[in-house]
């Protein structure tokens, strides 16, 4: 049986458990923060390594500087685009309003900062400090650091990449293992929800589903299309129907890393873009590019604040617009990764770990929408650069479509 299946079945058993047995499922909560811990747990290296990697994959600054420069710049400018679309959808939807919840830890560290604190905040003195911490906004800017000094070493700094890149897959396979557990976290955490408010959490997490696909539409079918039709000049139709198989695989798979040898076989074969071109970026997307992912971060965070009765400041906002965007350059490409960065969000946000309980059940099914944007975000960006670098076929690119047309 599939993962997502067992995870469905939980949440259902749960749902069915909180309404039966009431506040007697209280003592579930136990399990349920457990399993939260374990998450958590990842966050750290999991960013770390990913985040080094990520950047390191553009290996040499001169060569690849132009084309890097290109690629990474149009990766942070949709990011933030999905970032924005999610919020606006968020607020206008209010997927959370009503819950009236109440967090387990009333010292909830919701306290305003000045900008100037917050930028002196982000700067580590003491990195292992970090680390141990668990500040991951210094983590962050540490593996930046980091990967730009391994860049420029080259040769020497070698090892010290190969080390990260194996911490990087256990890290991966370490998150497996945790996921195998959700069916059973998932069951705690919803049966001690529904046991302590009843049925009011399913239609706002309908709404919850709903404001991500939203999101996930517009930045599909609006932004990117734009960015076809306006950046890099070429007819819309061919590059989804170009694209067809890999959009029916991360589907399916909710994973953009899986879906990775297929996308490259897509935009190599269907929208004739050189194989220099879509290795370097669809690779390079498939680690620090999530658009989709990002969209979920912001309305997980919107709605579980919303859900609390935490009101977040304009200064929340544009803190919740950085750690969204660099959650998801550091978020790996496989299902489940979400909620180990949505407890990253949180904890910055000084909102309730305990409120990803509210979404996990429903996880899956916001993944499987969010990794077709996240693979397609690749794909768009990979034939707009090698449109400008003049890599790209156009014959093969507008002979993948089906019917004749402007569009």
């Amino acid at each position: 049986m599939k993962s997502w299946v067992k995870i469905l079945i939980g949440l259902v058993l749960g749902v069915i458990a909180g309404l039966v047995l009431g506040p007697k499922v209280g003592f579930l909560q136990i399990i349920g923060k457990a399993f939260i811990n374990l998450m958590t747990m990842l966050v750290v290296l999991i960013v770390f390594s990913s985040l080094v990697v990520g950047i390191c994959h553009i290996h040499d600054p001169k060569k690849l500087g132009r084309i890097g420069f290109k690629t990474v710049s149009f990766y942070i400018i949709t990011t933030v685009i999905a970032i924005g679309i999610g919020i606006i959808v968020s607020y206008l939807i209010k997927p959370g309003d009503g819950l009236n919840l109440h967090p387990l830890n009333e010292n909830l560290n919701t306290s305003k900062m000045l900008f100037s604190q917050f930028f002196l905040s982000l700067i580590p003195s003491n990195p292992f400090a970090a680390f141990s911490d668990g500040n991951i906004l210094q983590v962050i800017i540490f593996s930046i650091f980091l990967a730009v000094s391994i860049i420029f070493t080259k040769e020497k700094a070698k090892p010290l990449l190969s080390v990260l890149e194996s911490i990087t897959s256990t890290m991966h396979t370490l998150t497996h293992f945790v996921m195998m557990l959700a069916p059973y976290g998932v069951f705690a955490l919803m049966a001690s929800t529904i046991g302590s408010v009843g049925l009011k959490v399913i239609v706002p997490l309908l709404k919850f589903l709903a404001c991500n696909y939203i999101a996930c539409f517009v930045q599909l079918f609006l932004i990117f299309t734009l960015c076809l039709k306006y950046l890099a000049k070429l007819k819309i139709i061919p590059f989804f129907k170009g694209m067809k198989d890999a959009i029916v695989l991360s589907f399916t798979t909710a994973s953009s890393s899986a879906t990775l040898p297929v996308s490259l076989e897509c935009t190599q074969k269907h929208l004739g873009v050189s194989e220099d071109i879509s290795g370097f970026v669809l690779s390079l997307g498939s680690t620090i590019n999530m658009n989709g992912g990002a969209i979920g971060q912001v309305v997980s965070a919107i709605f579980i604040s919303q859900a609390y009765g935490i009101h977040l400041t304009w200064f929340n906002i544009v803190i919740l617009v950085i750690v969204s965007l660099f959650s998801s350059i550091g978020a790996a490409g496989i299902p489940g990764t979400g909620l180990i960065m949505m407890s990253l969000v949180l904890g910055v946000l000084g909102l309730p770990l305990e409120g990803i309980g509210l979404v996990v059940g429903v996880d899956r099914l916001r993944e499987m929408v969010s990794s077709v944007v996240n693979v397609l975000g690749d794909a768009v960006a990979a034939v707009f650069v090698a449109k400008e670098e003049k890599e790209l076929d156009e014959k093969r690119y507008h002979a993948a479509t089906w019917l004749d047309s402007d569009i």
